[in-house]
């Protein structure tokens, strides 16, 4: 595992590899420089030798590799530790990969159940029909092991799962404190918030997004798969518009990505809803050393308590 590399060893294992430039070194040859990464953090790495500098040109986001080099002290790195990598090989159906395939620290079977309990709550006409249609068969199979992003939050195997279920959690305990508030609307809307990401994410190694996900993104797909499940049902038109509402403002704000900005109680609550949790799993997944890290995702500082 990266995290317990030392200086002046030899290492080979599978490893997810993002290039971060590739260049020319002063003495007329060639270079690569990027980051490894597996479950236990992340490294950066060098890499001199031409024929894997060439390969390492076509890669894109993190790809999954088996890796071997010597791990020494760069002055590039303010004295940290990289990887000089000397071999890079495709992965082989043998290989162990385990080290690079995130897992979730909670139950899956308790969280299956969450959801459940939460379909059963809804009353509304057509709301729980929808629900139940889209969360059953091969759908379900997958949303049950499906990430819930590929870096930022909730970005391991079943990660989407809790996402949606701690979303919809939140959300309730918002909505039995605010008056005028339809309740099986938020727990609909939590919980097929982000149902599109089933389209956008790969379950593949290093979580690509797919080519449809790319071109139409989540927010846009979750409305098209809510859309297309209603139209074989009876659900009255103001519902659905409701419903849909909140997939497609559920990031707050045009500025985040939602084609429109939330307008109704229940597209807030959904929104601050899983704003929160995305925020809260930064925490619950920091596996550093320090108390304090700079997350990308807030672009801020955070402090981490150590017990």
């Amino acid at each position: 595992m990266i995290i317990d590399f030392k200086a002046g060893t030899k290492v080979c294992q599978a490893v997810l590899l993002r290039v971060l430039k590739v260049g020319n070194s002063s003495n007329g040859g060639v270079f690569a420089r990027g980051m490894i990464e597996d479950n236990s953090g992340r490294m950066p790495f060098i890499c001199f030798e031409a024929a894997l500098v060439e390969k390492m040109r076509d890669v894109e986001g993190a790809v999954p590799f088996m890796m071997a080099g010597n791990v020494d002290i760069s002055k590039y790195q303010d004295q940290g530790m990289q990887v000089v990598i000397q071999r890079l090989d495709t992965l082989l159906p043998q290989d162990d990969i385990s080290n690079i395939v995130p897992k979730g620290n909670f139950n899956t079977k308790e969280y299956e159940t969450k959801l459940q309990n939460f379909i059963r709550t809804v009353r509304t006409p057509g709301l729980r029909i929808l629900l139940e249609n889209i969360f059953s068969g091969p759908l379900y199979d997958k949303f049950l092991t499906n990430p819930a992003g590929m870096r930022l939050h909730h970005a391991y195997l079943g990660g989407l799962l809790q996402h949606s279920v701690d979303v919809t959690s939140l959300a309730i305990a918002m909505a039995e404190q605010i008056d005028g508030v339809d309740k099986d609307l938020v727990v609909a809307g939590a919980l097929l918030h982000d149902i599109g990401k089933l389209r956008e994410i790969s379950q593949e190694v290093g979580f690509p997004y797919t080519n449809e996900g790319r071109l139409l993104g989540h927010i846009a797909m979750s409305a098209l798969m809510v859309q297309e499940a209603a139209a074989k049902l009876r659900m009255p038109s103001s519902v659905l518009e409701k419903l849909l509402h909140i997939l497609l403002s559920h990031h707050g704000e045009n500025e985040k990505g939602s084609p429109v900005a939330c307008s109704t109680k229940e597209a807030f609550i959904v929104h601050y809803a899983d704003e929160i949790n995305a925020i809260m799993n930064q925490f619950d997944t920091y596996e550093g050393k320090s108390s304090w890290e700079f997350n990308k995702m807030m672009g801020r500082f955070l402090l981490h308590d150590k017990p």
